[in-house]
């Protein structure tokens, strides 16, 4: 394996209705909050959430100088990348079509990594009206039995969502396009969530282990109905916590078992992008 190669790391894609697991190979990831605590160092990571822009290698360069930080290869719909430990400064985020790798990005910004603190990037819209947005993230963890969630809204087919567990209980009301949502804090366990917007509908369930934090990223499905992708964001359990949710390809196909559903899912999410 070249130098090259080993820069690059194959993102992990989440799954509808899929349980939240906690991945162990690929791009290093803050343990806790505090993980990051020097003030010459940040954490950062990247999103693909929009459904219909083909696959694309992603580059982020340092503005002074534009040395490669890092890559990452075939990035498709639905995938979010585990957090990148960085040196603070503002660096170049370009993206660019898989099949063209010396093509013109198809969008390109300027992001900025503060000392101490998380982001997530993320590419979002319409392929022809695509946009980039930073998340500030709290990895500050809940506590035992406890389990803390925020929300973004990507989904193209919905203006506004709704989000409630099956019993009725609000997470998430009137969440616009291309924002997040504050964390709140639930208790852990499994949930079953009902997503709506603009007419449409989605369920999804999640199982929230205690002491953790995730974002739940609301995007379309491959039937134009909306679905929930949970994300573990930090987790006490895992020596390396989750940025993304695992899937059967690519290096981190060996680390774990993939159930049918879960396969499934995928297809479905990466078919919008072809």
């Amino acid at each position: 394996m070249t130098a090259h190669t080993q820069r690059r790391r194959t993102l992990v894609v989440g799954a509808l209705a899929a349980t939240l697991v906690a991945a162990t190979v690929g791009l290093a990831a803050p343990q806790t909050a505090s993980a990051a605590t020097t003030s010459d160092e940040g954490w950062l990571r990247v999103g693909h959430l929009s459904p219909d822009t083909k696959g694309v290698d992603v580059e982020l360069s340092s503005l002074s100088g534009g040395k490669t930080v890092f890559e990452l290869d075939d990035v498709t719909y639905g995938q979010v990348s585990k957090y990148q430990e960085l040196p603070v400064g503002t660096y170049v985020l370009s993206m660019r079509a898989s099949d063209a790798p010396d093509s013109t990005p198809v969008i390109s910004t300027d992001v900025t990594v503060d000392g101490g603190d998380a982001s997530t990037v993320v590419a979002y819209g319409k392929n022809s009206d695509l946009k980039t947005t930073a998340f500030t993230d709290d990895l500050q963890q809940p506590g035992d039995g406890k389990a803390k969630l925020r929300l973004v809204q990507a989904a193209t087919t919905a203006k506004k969502v709704d989000v409630s567990t099956s019993e009725g209980t609000a997470v998430a009301e009137g969440a616009a396009f291309g924002t997040a949502t504050k964390y709140a804090t639930v208790d852990a366990g499994k949930w079953t969530l009902d997503v709506s917007g603009s007419g449409q509908e989605g369920t999804a369930k999640v199982d929230l282990a205690g002491n953790t934090v995730s974002t739940l990223f609301v995007l379309d499905d491959s039937k134009g109905d909306l679905t929930v992708v949970p994300v573990t964001d930090a987790a006490a359990t895992a020596a390396t916590p989750s940025g993304g949710v695992q899937t059967g390809g690519g290096g981190a196909a060996a680390d774990r078992p993939m159930t049918e559903a879960i396969h499934a899912a995928i297809a479905a999410l990466r078919s919008l992008s072809r």
